[in-house]
């Protein structure tokens, strides 16, 4: 920017046009036989698969902290010395 804020921004007809076209992608969409795949893969088996690893590892990972002593205790003992 310069001192006084009076610069031009050019702007790429092209980029302009893919940018409308991706924020207005609903407008367009078909579902179709190329589409059914993602939509199904991303839709269906991937929040499926989610949901699986997640509840066969449920309660089986302990999640707590390695150290005996809360990081205040450790703090003080440390200062002590």
């Amino acid at each position: 920017m310069g001192a006084h804020g009076h610069e031009t921004l050019l702007k790429d007809p092209a980029i302009e046009e893919w940018v409308w076209m991706r924020n207005n992608t609903h407008r367009y969409f078909k579902f179709t036989r190329r589409t059914a795949p993602a939509l199904v893969t991303f839709g269906l088996v991937v929040p499926a698969l989610t949901f699986y690893f997640a509840s066969a590892t449920q309660d089986k990972v302990d999640l707590k902290p390695m150290v005996k002593k809360s990081w205040a205790e450790a703090y003080a003992e440390k200062k002590s010395e």
